[in-house]
C-alpha cells in the first residue's frame, strides 16, 4: 500500500479511487420510495373512467357549449362523439340506443346540427343521465326484489314520445272502459330535469306500463333508413321491465317503427294507425296480467 500523501490525501495519483460517501440509510430509502413511486406512475395508466361519469362530462360539456354560445359544426360533432362513447361504455355496440348515436355523428357530420337540433340531443342525454343515476343510486341504498315493489294500485303509466293523440287516446280507454287511472306526462320544451323528477315519482305507484312505439325519428345506418321512437320511450321501457319485469309491460307499435331486438320477448300489439283498433287485444292482455277481471 503506498504511503499517505498529505498533497494527494484520497490516493489518485496511485490509481486509488476514494469510497463513495456514506448515504444516511433514511436518505437512501426515501430515495428508493421515491424512484419506485416515479416508475409505478410511469408504468401504471390512469384508470378509465366509469360509463355514467363519461355520460356526466359529455352532458356537461354540451351544456357549456349552449352557455357560451359556441355550438357549431365542429363542436357540435365532437359533442357527438363524446356522447356517443359513452354510450358505447353503457350499453354496448349493438345496443339501440348506441345505433342511434351513430346516426347523430353522421348527422352532425352532414348536414350537420342546428342549434334547435343541438338543444334537443341534449336535452335527451340530460334526460338519460338522470335516469341512470337515479337507477344507480335506488339500487346501491337499498335490494329488492321485482315482484316485492309492484304497488297494489291501478294506476297504468303510458310511455310515449311525439304521438300525443294515440296517447291520450288510450288513457281515454283505460279509464273509461277498464276504470283504470292513467298515468301520462306530457312533455313541454326546457323541462327535462323537472320530467325525470316527475317520471320517477309517477311511475314509483304505477302496476302495468304501456309503451307506445311510433315513427317518431328517421335513424340513418349503414346506408339504411328506417323510422323508430324516442330516445325517452326506449329508457322508460327499460325502467319499467326491470321495475316490474316484462309480464306487466306492453309495447304498443305503430306501423312504420322499427323494434330493436333489445325488446324481444315482451309482449307487442301492432296497430295500423289508431290505438283503439287493438281494444280486444288490450282487454287481453290485462286480463292476462290480472290488472282487470
Amino acid at each position: 500500500m503506498p504511503p499517505w500523501n498529505p498533497d494527494d490525501p484520497f490516493g489518485l495519483k496511485f490509481g486509488i479511487q476514494p469510497a463513495p460517501p456514506i448515504e444516511p440509510a433514511s436518505n437512501a430509502l426515501m430515495k428508493a420510495i421515491s424512484e419506485y413511486g416515479s416508475s409505478s406512475a410511469a408504468s401504471t395508466p390512469a384508470p378509465e373512467k366509469p360509463p355514467i361519469v363519461k355520460l356526466r362530462d359529455s352532458v356537461a360539456f354540451g351544456k357549456k357549449l349552449l352557455e357560451k354560445k359556441t355550438v357549431n359544426k365542429a363542436t357540435a360533432l365532437q359533442w357527438s362523439r363524446q356522447t356517443r362513447g359513452a354510450g358505447f361504455s353503457l350499453f354496448g355496440k349493438d345496443a339501440a340506443i348506441t345505433k342511434n348515436l351513430d346516426s347523430l355523428i353522421k348527422e352532425a357530420t352532414q348536414p350537420g346540427l342546428s342549434l334547435s337540433q343541438f338543444t334537443e340531443r341534449l336535452i335527451d342525454a340530460e334526460i338519460l343521465l338522470d335516469h341512470l343515476s337515479k337507477v344507480a343510486d335506488s339500487s346501491l341504498s337499498c335490494q329488492f326484489s321485482t315482484t316485492a315493489r309492484i304497488p297494489s294500485t291501478k294506476n297504468i303509466f303510458i310511455i310515449h314520445g311525439h304521438d300525443e293523440r294515440n296517447a291520450l287516446s288510450l288513457s281515454q280507454l283505460l279509464r273509461d272502459q277498464f276504470t283504470l287511472k292513467p298515468v301520462i306526462i306530457l312533455a313541454a320544451a326546457g323541462m327535462s330535469r323537472y320530467l325525470s323528477d316527475k317520471f320517477e315519482n309517477d311511475a314509483q305507484t304505477c302496476s302495468f306500463a304501456f309503451a307506445l312505439f311510433t315513427p317518431d325519428d328517421e335513424i340513418k345506418n349503414s346506408g339504411q333508413i328506417y323510422n323508430q321512437a324516442r330516445p325517452n320511450v326506449f329508457y322508460e321501457t327499460g325502467w319499467f321491465i326491470g321495475r316490474l319485469g316484462r309480464q306487466r309491460v306492453l309495447l304498443l307499435l305503430k306501423a312504420g317503427a322499427k323494434i330493436h331486438s333489445d325488446l324481444e320477448g315482451v309482449s307487442r300489439i301492432e296497430f295500423a294507425s289508431k290505438v283503439e283498433e287493438k281494444f280486444i287485444d288490450i282487454q287481453n292482455e290485462l286480463r292476462a296480467a290480472k290488472i282487470i277481471a
